[in-house]
């Protein structure tokens, strides 16, 4: 049944109340309605004036504002369905729409539909539990349909900051304008989901990636008095023995903590056949440095993983590794200090930290990835550590060359 043609129109109720009938012919000479109320009320003699679009104040703008929204609701069903909805499907989605927003289904639902690495899923997951935290005491009373809008996004930025300023008394850490956009882009795509699950209208991509701050570009130097550092212990020279190889390559953390000896061919050089974390797909790394091929047979050999075997290295997890490096980077550094640019809601500026502090796992990929670059070009940067596109790589890997190399280029060393 194809419906091609409907009418809206004011009509007037018990107690001079106001509603908005739809009608649409069902079959020839079959005709069914739907009135929807409107929270207002109308002299009968007013109707005609109303319905002209005349009558004028209060009354005309949320009658007007109403007959918006059903013409939108009418659009969007024809623009789905090819044929304009029957007054019982109106009714049905009007009251699905006007109902009040269910938090818990909702995100639950939308958790369900989301294909992302676990990783992400966590990000996820704590951003949407701010936001039902931010929804229980500033949005309880709203509509489906209330919900899709560019304010709720913008207003759940502003209440981040303000609830990190709170926070900032007791833990004293301030909120990057970064993080900000990260998680009202999370709500952008959870928002749109609800948006088209009810064949709503999706929130136009408003949002604006700020400038993020600076990461902290360990230099040559400094990767060298790492390197020689006297490990105490079998953690802290695998820690160096990662380093070491990672210094050359470039890879993620978890790739390396998740190196299976099954995919390492030994044949003058190193071949790694990875499972591309982010992307799904395979990919081969090769490594040539001897001292690091040296590294990967020496644990082939002789370290034994007793809880997999086939993994190449004990750590099972960053966090574990980072703690270890910052102990060796304090033994190291101990009270050195170093300049960071910072972007955040405080501060967009130069900010200083203790060096074993800004040094991570991450430190050493960055320090790879420049150095390929410069050297290799960025084909074999990326294929090495496993970036899928140009324009990340781009972005915060092939910025100015670091004194050093700068140097070596224009000496010709």
């Amino acid at each position: 049944m194809i419906i091609k043609k409907y009418t809206l129109k004011f009509i007037g109720g018990k107690d001079n109340k106001i509603y908005l009938r739809y009608f649409a012919t069902i079959e020839k000479g079959v005709g069914k309605t739907y009135d929807k109320p409107i929270d207002a009320k109308l002299l009968k003699d007013d109707l005609v004036k109303l319905n002209a679009n005349n009558l004028g104040g209060i009354v005309q703008k949320e009658c007007n504002r109403v007959k918006e929204l059903m013409v939108n609701d009418i659009e969007m069903f024809n623009t789905k369905n090819n044929t304009y909805p029957t007054p019982d499907q109106l009714r049905i989605y009007n009251n699905v729409i006007y109902s009040q927003f269910d938090i818990e289904y909702h995100i639950n639902q939308f958790y369900k539909s989301l294909k992302i690495k676990s990783s992400s899923k966590v990000t996820y997951g704590f951003t949407l539990k701010q936001f039902k935290e931010y929804f229980i005491y500033n949005l309880y009373s709203f509509t489906i349909s209330e919900m899709i809008s560019q304010t709720v996004i913008n207003e759940f930025g502003k209440w981040l900051v303000t609830r990190r300023k709170f926070i900032d008394t007791i833990v004293k850490k301030d909120i990057s304008k970064i993080s900000i956009y990260n998680s009202q882009m999370i709500l952008f795509k959870f928002l749109n989901y609800v948006a088209e699950e009810y064949n709503l209208s999706k929130i136009d991509d408003f949002l604006s990636r700020p400038q993020s701050g600076q990461k902290y570009h360990i230099s040559e130097e400094d990767v060298q008095r790492i390197l020689d550092f006297k490990p105490q212990s079998l953690p802290q020279k695998e820690v160096l023995d990662i380093i070491r190889i990672n210094k050359y390559v470039g890879l993620r953390i978890s790739e390396i903590l998740t190196i299976d000896k099954r995919n390492v061919r030994i044949n003058g050089v190193c071949e790694i056949d990875f499972k591309e974390h982010k992307k799904d797909r395979p990919r081969t790394v090769v490594i040539v440095d001897k001292p690091a091929v040296k590294i990967i047979v020496d644990h082939i050999k002789h370290y034994y993983n007793t809880k997999n075997p086939n993994l190449l290295f004990h750590f099972n997890d960053r966090s574990p590794f980072n703690k270890m490096l910052q102990v060796i980077c304090k033994e190291v550094f101990k009270e050195e200090k170093v300049l960071v640019y910072k972007q955040t809601e405080y501060l967009n500026d130069y900010t200083e930290y203790l060096k074993y502090k800004a040094i991570s796992s991450h430190a050493f990929r960055r320090y790879a990835i420049e150095r390929n670059v410069n050297e290799y070009g960025i084909e074999t940067a990326r294929t090495l550590s496993g970036h899928s596109d140009y324009a990340t790589i781009i972005k915060h890997y092939s910025d100015f060359l670091n004194a050093n190399d700068l140097k070596k280029k224009l000496l010709k060393k």
